[in-house]
């Protein structure tokens, strides 16, 4: 069993990455689950050191991972695909603290991208914008500068209130800076919209 206290970055350990209530309720899983590859371990080093510990040192807010690393078992348990970066450990699902659009003290990065967004798009961010959104417009707005692979606004309530956005990153291969959006609000439940087009998706527009 992997030490779930490693510490993968300042503010990432090994077990948050780990943890899957889905897993903890099948033992074969939950074994196989909490015993990754080095690879796998070196490889969620890399998206916290590279892209997860920039973001949150950025944005000066906790982050919440809901699924990071997902063993064989456990991505076909919760029907994944086989070309999941969550197999490889190059790829999280992550929430941004609700504090982030609630608190004074976060004020100051919240106007930054608020004000981002509006000399890109024209258009002023929604006040039901969740903190999650606020995430996903900002890893957009700094795309080029990140270490991004994908990232996705996915599921939650509707456009601008994604339940969590998915972020990827990979050391040695190419890394796409891909934008996409998946939920049930979306015509075919998916979309590929550039720049201006995602953060729309939290404007008046």
């Amino acid at each position: 069993m992997a030490n779930l206290d490693l510490r993968l970055s300042k503010n990432f350990t090994l077990g948050e990455f780990l943890r899957s209530s889905t897993a903890e309720r099948h033992e074969k899983i939950a074994i196989e689950q909490n015993d990754p590859s080095e690879e796998v371990i070196d490889n969620l080093r890399y998206l916290c050191a590279n892209t997860l510990q920039p973001l949150r040192e950025r944005l000066g807010a906790p982050m919440k991972i809901t699924s990071g690393y997902r063993c064989k078992s456990l991505n076909d348990l919760v029907g994944s695909t086989d070309r999941s970066q969550h197999l490889k450990g190059q790829a999280a699902d992550v929430q941004l603290s609700a504090a982030f659009v609630k608190s004074a003290r976060f004020l100051k990065a919240k106007n930054r991208i608020i004000a981002r967004v509006k000399s890109l798009t024209g258009n002023d961010l929604r006040e039901d914008a969740n903190s999650n959104f606020y995430l996903f417009s900002y890893i957009c707005i700094r795309l080029e500068g990140l270490d991004i692979d994908q990232v996705i606004h996915e599921y939650g309530e509707k456009l601008g209130k994604p339940g969590w956005v998915h972020v990827a990153s990979s050391e040695g291969e190419r890394n796409r800076r891909q934008i996409l959006a998946l939920g049930r609000y979306l015509d075919g439940g998916k979309d590929k919209p550039d720049l201006i087009g995602a953060l729309n998706y939290g404007t008046w527009s």
